[in-house]
């Protein structure tokens, strides 16, 4: 019987094209302390800073360490360099369905949509519910089909803020 690791499946990342300089970047801190982690992904953002899958890798970073400050910011950074590669524009508020095809995997605008989403939840962890709300609403628009997955996100921030509404009233 034979192993998965012998099938020599390429690691999955974000963007379909990923200079193969950032990949083993990439690959040899997947496992890295999480210092070394987030030095290595600075200078790997400040080397190829129109990398989307380094801008993404480090907003979830930060993230998975609980430092939803700096996770924001880094979602902000990706949703700007995500929209510049598709040609929309960075303000979400903006955008419609028709803004561009969203539907291509692994594409900016594709990447966009994730970028959104991770905004929201991110705003969630911060208990920033009103603008996770409103993120999660137009990726809703954005995305009907919920492809991306952001309608329990959304259902989250609703249920939410309708629980403290009546704990107001």
């Amino acid at each position: 019987m034979s192993s998965i690791a012998a099938l020599n499946i390429p690691e999955s990342y974000f963007s379909r094209t990923l200079p193969e300089e950032v990949q083993v970047v990439l690959d040899g801190i997947r496992y890295a302390h999480p210092e070394v982690k987030e030095a290595a992904l600075i200078s790997a953002l400040k080397r190829w800073p129109e990398v989307l899958d380094i801008h993404i890798s480090l907003y979830k970073f930060y993230f998975r360490s609980g430092r939803y400050a700096e996770a924001e910011w880094g979602a902000w950074k990706a949703l700007s360099m995500a929209a510049r590669q598709a040609g929309i524009s960075h303000n979400y508020r903006r955008l419609h369905v028709h803004s561009t095809d969203w539907s291509t995997n692994n594409e900016p605008a594709r990447q966009f949509l994730f970028c959104l989403k991770a905004l929201g939840v991110i705003r969630l962890r911060r208990q920033k519910l009103a603008d996770a709300q409103r993120v999660l609403a137009k990726l809703m628009q954005l995305d009907p089909n919920d492809e991306v997955g952001g309608g329990s996100y959304f259902q989250i921030a609703e249920n939410l803020i309708a629980v403290l509404s009546e704990m107001d009233d």
